[in-house]
């Protein structure tokens, strides 16, 4: 049984490791998207690996690798939480640019 202090730093553990990843995915897919098709699968296959591996890594030394089905679903939800705030920001930013542009800018 794990006490509570250890589960909440692991949850926001897979949420923050959630948030890099999809953050590190997609500059990766924008770099690999002039390469060969073979060499993109083989290149993400091998990020995607190396990931899980540092993940558990520091699961084992968070709480001895025990993963429960919410650590799970938190790494998910910090994934989609980058892609909201990707979207987010893009909005911003033309606002932005376009109320920058609209002062002759």
């Amino acid at each position: 049984m794990m006490d509570l202090n250890t589960q909440i730093k692991t949850f926001l553990f897979s949420v923050l490791f959630g948030i890099l990843f999809s953050f590190i995915i997609d500059i990766i897919h924008k770099k690999l998207f002039k390469l060969n098709i073979l060499l993109q699968i083989i290149l993400s296959f091998i990020f995607v690996i190396s990931s899980s591996l540092i993940y558990f890594l520091i699961l084992l030394k968070l709480n001895n690798a025990i993963i429960h089905p919410y650590y799970i679903i938190a790494f998910i939800i910090g994934f989609l939480i980058e892609y909201v705030l990707k979207k987010i920001f893009k909005r911003i930013v033309l606002l932005f640019k376009k109320w920058y542009n609209s002062f002759g800018g």
